[in-house]
């Protein structure tokens, strides 16, 4: 595949990405643990694009949830299934794929750890 493309096993996988910022990465995360199987990053050129219908998820402009099938060595072919299939042809040059490993249902993400990180109060 290409360096945009990321088989998330573990939180390393998904910090491995140039793009999304550190927010956007830990939403990432929680979304692929909601049993989601791909999270697709798209630049703001990319989203106001007239001949995409891309719809992004809550609390994030550039995350969008559906399905990237492999259609070339330049494109992907992106389709959410909760909008009747709409999507679009997207160039793998400008948008960063996250696809959910196999059999992974959590992924230990630093700001997770740091909640779950307890001591005793003296």
């Amino acid at each position: 595949m290409t360096e945009r493309y990321h088989l998330v096993r573990e939180w390393s996988d998904i910090n491995a990405a140039s793009e999304p910022s550190g927010r956007d990465k830990q939403r990432v995360a929680s979304i692929l643990e909601g049993g989601r199987n791909c999270v697709v990053w798209l630049p703001t050129w990319l989203l106001d694009a007239e001949d995409k219908d891309i719809e992004t998820v809550e609390a994030s402009a550039h995350l969008a949830v559906g399905g990237a099938a492999d259609y070339s060595e330049d494109a992907w072919e992106f389709t959410q299934s909760h909008r009747d299939g709409k999507g679009g042809y997207l160039p793998k040059a400008s948008v960063v794929v996250f696809e959910r490993g196999e059999g992974v249902e959590e992924i230990e993400t630093p700001q997770r750890g740091l909640t779950s990180f307890g001591g005793e109060s003296a």
